[in-house]
């Protein structure tokens, strides 16, 4: 045993030894001789970097950006087909599954955009390190935007959808059965149930208005899962690949400390799919919703920030 615990140690020391040499080899090149430490603050969020100098021509940073999680709540209002059939409609829900729907439904939503970064500047001008050409690649969370309705308003929100699925029935005539809800009328009343759900219409909950390419104006209706949840979430792609360029200066005598400015691009990879419409700032923030557009309408997204940093060592 105290072989065995002997040779582990004689390895573990000529395996330290060979790492520091390998370093220190690294060091001896150029490579990653001193660390400084980094604030940003920009379109993406706060961030914390830290740099590594790679020989004269270029500095590898590692590090994140973030944006303060966001939450946010609105009200919409429940539109039917006939709105003269309002009082019908409600009467009808709360004979059939004993609720009395409300007129608006509530939905809360947060908004969270997190991402890794790795990024490398190249010092193009050898006299002139101030400015500086930058590649690298972003890589986070892929779903930016979720909003639910809330729980006071799940039984409209059901109510609704039972509804609209009965009233769907009735367009095709296929047979009803109501003796869940503890009724069993002749046929002919049955007859007079389609013909009334079909004149009062459809029950949606519109959240806004979406803008096709050519201009043309759609209502985005909130779609209803197999839970009876409303569901809203908006996804970009987690990698994307960054370009752009900087420039920095000191602000000390000893310029361990300086202050810069960075503007490129995030790569999305191809236009995301996002359903962005008029009113989801209601439940995503104005800010972010400014962001989806941005990933919706083109292939990229602008990122400018500055950046303080602070030479560790």
């Amino acid at each position: 045993m105290k072989l065995i615990i002997s040779i582990i140690l004689l390895l573990s020391s000529f395996t330290t030894v060979n790492a520091e040499n390998i370093f220190r080899k690294i060091q001896s090149h150029g490579y990653f001789n001193h660390i400084e430490g980094a604030f940003t603050a920009g379109t993406t969020g706060l961030g914390f970097d830290l740099g590594f100098p790679l020989q004269e021509w270029g500095r590898l940073r590692i590090g994140g950006v973030w944006r303060p999680r966001g939450h946010y709540s609105d009200e919409y209002a429940v539109h039917i087909d006939n709105e003269n059939q309002w009082g019908q409609f409600s009467a009808l829900m709360s004979t059939f599954v004993g609720v009395q729907p409300e007129k608006y439904i509530s939905m809360e939503g947060k908004s969270s955009m997190n991402n890794f970064k790795l990024l490398v500047d190249i010092f193009p001008i050898k006299t002139h390190r101030n400015f500086h050409v930058t590649v690298g690649f972003f890589v986070g969370n892929s779903t930016i935007v979720e909003a639910t309705n809330t729980s006071i308003a799940s039984n409209t929100v059901a109510a609704i959808k039972s509804y609209n699925t009965i009233r769907q029935k009735a367009i095709n005539h296929e047979d009803l059965d109501l003796s869940v809800f503890g009724l069993n009328p002749s046929k002919s009343d049955i007859e007079l149930i389609y013909k009334k759900l079909i004149e009062m219409g459809e029950v949606n909950i519109p959240l806004g208005e979406k803008t096709d390419e050519n201009g043309n104006k759609t209502v985005v209706n909130a779609t209803i899962n197999d839970k009876d949840v409303i569901e809203i979430s908006a996804k970009v792609n987690s990698f994307k690949p960054y370009i752009g360029a900087g420039y920095e200066l000191p602000i000390t005598k000893d310029e361990r400390t300086t202050i810069g400015i960075d503007a490129g691009i995030l790569i999305w990879g191809g236009k995301p799919k996002v359903e962005v419409f008029e009113g989801l700032s209601n439940v995503a923030g104005h800010n972010t919703e400014g962001y989806l557009k941005s990933a919706d309408r083109y292939p990229v997204f602008p990122e400018a920030s500055i950046r303080i940093s602070q030479r560790l060592w």
